[in-house]
């Protein structure tokens, strides 16, 4: 059974600051988005049907609903203040008919339909590889058709090691350069020690082919970040 976090009840970053803390704190946070959004075109008919897991605050339901007229597009996000929010970005933007949200984890999704394409940024670094991470992909995979394309961003690295604790130093000083009080880049780099779980990019590469996944490409490296685009098998 996939690993699961309460986001309400003790959220890495609150709800209401997610946002603007992402955008500062992720290098290229924007361009992930629209790379893994001209990923998709590529691969996508004009009409298909994504699945979007940690859907969060809404930034990718919103970008890629209005890229593409005819997709239709469902948000999984366990966090029921970071789905509140995107509701209210999909209103806005007139996306209602074509952008749902699904309260929960994918493995609580029915098993039909199959999608055409998924995404899964900035979540699965959540989970520890105790079989958590593997779960979280085969449950994906498990919900795509076959040659379904997959966009995976996740901050990579070997914790402990020589380099990821130089680039965690960048980073610190990258985050004062983006304006981010002290506090907050305390409470960033207390986050990255005691709730995430990078692995290395080989790692990576071994559990999305446990999961079903080929093809991957990595088409991000943003300091400690790192994205993936793959095929179902």
């Amino acid at each position: 059974m996939q690993k699961t976090i309460d986001f309400d009840a003790n959220p890495p970053v609150a709800s209401t600051e997610y946002d603007d803390r992402v955008r500062r704190a992720i290098p290229g946070y924007e361009a992930i988005h629209t790379m893994a959004l001209s990923f998709l075109k590529l691969h996508l008919p004009e009409t298909a049907n994504l699945l979007i897991v940690g859907a969060g605050t809404g930034m990718e339901l919103v970008k890629f609903g209005k890229s593409n007229s005819q997709w239709q597009l469902l948000g999984v996000d366990p966090s029921t203040n970071m789905l509140a929010i995107a509701q209210q970005k999909i209103t806005e933007n007139g996306l209602s008919e074509r952008v749902k949200l699904f309260q929960g984890y994918t493995h609580d999704l029915a098993n039909t339909p199959l999608y055409d394409a998924a995404t899964c940024i900035l979540v699965m670094h959540f989970l520890p590889d105790d079989g958590s991470k593997l779960a979280l992909l085969q449950s994906i995979a498990q919900r795509l058709q076959s040659s379904a394309a997959f966009v995976l961003v996740d901050i990579f690295g070997e914790k402990g090691s020589r380099e990821f604790e130089q680039i965690t130093t960048i980073i610190k000083l990258f985050w004062e350069e983006m304006g981010i009080p002290p506090e907050r880049i305390n409470e960033g780099l207390e986050t990255i020690n005691k709730s995430v779980y990078p692995i290395t990019e080989s790692r990576t590469i071994e559990l999305l082919q446990q999961a079903g996944f080929g093809n991957m490409i990595r088409f991000y490296t943003g300091l400690w970040g790192g994205g993936w685009v793959a095929t179902i098998n």
